[in-house]
């Protein structure tokens, strides 16, 4: 028997067929122009007895990923109907990646194909539907977006990431969306990719509604939209009633100063000492390529800008990371501070936060640079 090349449907198959009792846990298979014909065949091993045993091969699988091929909505099915027959019980699939296929080519088969996939498959945590065109179906994609969800909580509700970049959903697929999420109250999704999706201030102002309810989501992709400085003020209105949240992806949104002022003002508020005590203090905003102004560079923002936000966001999540040091959102540039460290900044510091702030700093950079630093600091901050 020639021997077979791994990562290839027909390796998959030999050994999903073979009378050994090692059937794969994981399937990876991308990129490799498949077809429905491979699927049907793959759907077929999984359904597969080994010797007198009446457990399928496919049983253990855990993770299958069929990224980039050229599968349909009628290989999809074939693929759940197999996941929803491998087990008496319930299948052991916790991840599912059927990205840049075309899986929504007919949509009751698709609808059909989701349902016997949350149905026997309550573990799932990872689905990924990226680039399948979901929303140039006749609705915009808006009801399968929402019968994903739905079957997800009726199912138990156990996914955590899901992936639905490049899809063309546009506003009125992403409010309805957001509707569905507000809804519901998902507890379980962490992780919300809406990239790629010609979504604009409407759509934002429905997922910032989201973000502002402090909905469990705690990463939310949102690159190469159309969100605008209007978006990004929306999205930093609801950061301030927050605290979930731990990464906003608004890079190539064509977004200007003025919407990277909104969204540092979230986080970093100098009206008042303690007028961000309730923020979201441990979200990390990603702007690269997000600013259109004539004065910024290629990558959005000139160093130091770029510098300066880092630390902004980063420093707001200190309370989270190191539990001993208390909120002192108008720290700058407290995670580099090998680099650099302007003690300036400090005058900002309720005083009575001084002395633990003084400790976590010095054993950042050492007594020396400190004594260094605090000769620098001002009378009315020394005082303290």
């Amino acid at each position: 028997m020639p021997k077979l090349t791994w990562g290839t449907v027909e390796y998959y198959i030999s050994r999903l067929t073979s009378t050994e009792n090692n059937p794969p846990q994981r399937i990876d298979i991308c990129n490799q122009n498949l077809t429905d014909n491979d699927a049907i065949r793959l759907a077929d091993a999984l359904l597969h007895c080994s010797g007198d045993s009446s457990s399928r091969r496919g049983s253990t699988l855990k993770m299958l990923r069929l990224r980039g091929n050229n599968i349909t909505s009628k290989g999809f099915l074939a693929i759940c109907e197999a996941i929803g027959g491998v087990a008496d019980s319930t299948s052991a699939l916790e991840e599912l990646d059927m990205g840049y296929n075309a899986v929504v080519s007919n949509i009751d088969d698709f609808a059909f194909a989701m349902y016997l996939l949350f149905s026997a498959a309550p573990k799932l945590k990872h689905l990924d539907l990226a680039g399948n065109k979901i929303g140039l179906t006749n609705d915009g994609g808006r009801n399968l977006i929402g019968e994903i969800l739905t079957l997800n909580e009726h199912c138990g509700g156990r996914l955590e990431t899901l992936n639905l970049s490049h899809n063309f959903l546009c506003d009125r697929a992403a409010i309805h969306l957001a509707e569905a999420m507000m809804i519901m109250d998902l507890k379980s999704l962490k992780r919300l990719n809406l990239s790629l999706n010609y979504i604009g201030v409407r759509g934002a102002e429905a997922l910032a509604k989201v973000v502002a309810s402090n909905s469990p989501l705690e990463h939310l992709l949102l690159t190469y939209n159309s969100l605008g400085d209007s978006g990004a003020e929306l999205l930093a209105s609801a950061l301030k009633t927050n605290d979930t949240l731990l990464e906003l992806n608004l890079g190539y949104n064509r977004i200007t100063s003025v919407g990277m002022k909104a969204l540092r003002m979230a986080v970093y508020d100098t009206s008042s000492l303690n007028s961000l005590v309730t923020s979201n203090h441990s979200v990390s905003i990603f702007f690269y390529g997000y600013c259109v102004d004539e004065d910024f560079n290629y990558r959005g923002c000139t160093k130091e800008q770029l510098h300066e936000m880092d630390q902004i966001l980063r420093i707001n999540a200190l309370p989270k990371h190191y539990p001993g040091l208390p909120p002192v959102p108008q720290l700058k540039l407290a995670f580099r501070l090998r680099q650099r460290f302007d003690m300036k900044y400090f005058q900002h510091i309720d005083r009575k936060h001084m002395p633990e702030v003084l400790r976590f700093v010095s054993a950042h950079v050492g007594g020396d640079k400190l004594f260094h630093i605090v000769k620098e600091m001002s009378l009315a901050v020394c005082a303290s």
